[in-house]
């Protein structure tokens, strides 16, 4: 269940929703998780097409027979580094306020870094 094909292919799923959201409906989002220290509604569209862009590439290489370590290692290191943001938007007090915004970016944090980790460990050996 848990293959490294099948964890990518849930990984690109992600990005690839999340990054249609943010594009779709960025002040939506914004509001959603902060009332009165939102992001710029730019700053969520660049991060949906670099999400949608990312999340392609992770389907094309889930779809390798054995996909290269280094490339699962490198959008492992990407979860990593959502999930560090993630932490220090929340610790800062930057764009994310709203108790449902918190639980939400907390979900979504465990979730990526889910995904990071079983790639990680499920990665060929380099």
């Amino acid at each position: 269940m848990f293959t490294l094909h099948n964890v990518m292919k849930l990984n690109a799923l992600s990005c690839i929703t999340f990054g249609i959201i943010f594009l779709a409906m960025p002040s939506t989002v914004t509001e959603f998780l902060s009332q009165n220290n939102q992001a710029p509604a730019n700053v969520l569209m660049i991060l949906g097409g670099g999400l949608i862009l990312n999340g392609v590439h992770i389907l094309w290489a889930a779809r390798q027979a054995t996909p290269q370590p280094l490339l699962v290692r490198y959008f492992s290191s990407g979860d990593f580094l959502w999930v560090v943001g993630s932490i220090g938007l929340l610790l800062s007090g930057t764009w994310i306020t709203n108790t449902a915004g918190i639980i939400s970016t907390v979900v979504v944090a465990l979730m990526v870094g889910l995904f990071g980790a079983l790639q990680w460990l499920k990665s060929p050996s380099l």
